[in-house]
């Protein structure tokens, strides 16, 4: 495998908004497999840096470079992982599921086909979060595995009024660049780029969904959107949610999305896709970049207050 002379860095910003105070102490651990994100002795997020070991499935699911578990400030898991029906969902994630390298289309989404695969290699603690490095290999490449695309990642952090409900703020930005002197061509797909799986216990009866244009989650597919908002039941009683938005220069916004309804019993599955209606074609010597951001909260957030919160976001440079 060739050298990767530029790494692929996500950067992961957390910022925790809670009663009185704007900002608060966090503890952030990692023994270089895992890091994780804790406040007041509550795990918030968990980073795989590297790629798991024994994930179900076997082999073929060893992923890395995703967050799970995702908890509400009360300890509330929006994420799930490796569910039955989907065992390659990594929580929150973010591969592309196609890209075209010299004539060659390979899939990233599905590592488990044995194409693509987004494999992370470090991450380097920060103030308020971490910078994780990742590398994207073209395991068909004539003579052996590639590294056909990396990224740069800044980190902004903010901070907001909270709103009714108890929550955190999580900046995610990703910035691709080609590994090589070849141009990377992301192929358009019905889902590609930002994936969210919600809780394991969110389904068609226990979850809400509702995007900034005002569709559910019986008419979100397919369409346009600024944010759109996870909000269901906690299985011992209240409500938790997580508003995902994305920042107003990212490619194609409002990004298109694409939704479950029925799917697997009503199971969430949400993904921001800017190349759902054409492709992108990355050129070496470019980078370019996206920004999203996730208010995770216990409560209830109503449309007017996740407006806001886009809106302070879309007025961020």
């Amino acid at each position: 495998m060739q050298t990767l002379n530029r790494p692929i860095s996500i950067a992961v910003v957390l910022l925790v908004c809670l009663a009185s105070q704007a900002r608060t102490e966090l503890r952030i651990q990692s023994n270089g497999e895992r890091l994780t994100i804790g406040h007041n002795g509550q795990e918030l997020l968990g980073y795989q840096i590297l790629p798991m070991q024994n994930p179900k499935g076997g082999d073929a699911f060893k992923g890395s470079n995703f967050i799970h578990p995702l908890r509400t400030p009360s300890g509330f898991s929006v994420t799930d992982f490796q569910p039955e029906d989907h065992l390659h969902h990594f929580g929150l994630w973010w591969p592309w599921k196609y890209i075209e390298v010299e004539g060659r289309k390979i899939v990233c989404w599905e590592l488990q086909k044995g194409e693509g695969l987004i494999q992370g290699r470090r991450a380097t603690i920060q103030d308020r979060g971490f910078i994780a490095e990742s590398d994207y290999i073209d395991r068909t490449a004539p003579s052996a595995p590639r590294v056909v695309l990396n990224e740069e990642t800044h980190v902004l952090l903010t901070d907001f009024t909270q709103p009714e409900a108890n929550g955190y703020f999580l900046d995610i930005s990703i910035t691709h660049r080609c590994a090589t002197e070849h141009p990377v061509e992301v192929s358009a797909y019905r889902y590609s780029g930002f994936g969210y799986r919600g809780a394991a216990s969110w389904n068609k009866d226990t979850c809400a969904i509702l995007t900034s244009e005002g569709k559910n989650r019986f008419d979100a597919n397919f369409t346009r959107a600024k944010w759109v908002r996870f909000q269901g039941s906690v299985p011992n009683g209240g409500t938790a949610g997580v508003l995902l938005m994305g920042h107003r220069e990212n490619r194609d916004h409002p990004e298109m999305l694409r939704t479950w309804d029925k799917q697997n019993n009503g199971a969430i599955f949400a993904n921001f896709n800017p190349v759902q209606v054409k492709p992108w074609k990355l050129e070496p010597g470019r980078k370019y970049t996206r920004r999203y951001r996730l208010f995770v909260y216990d409560g209830k957030l109503n449309e007017e207050q996740a407006e806001g919160l886009w809106k302070e976001y879309k007025n961020e440079k």
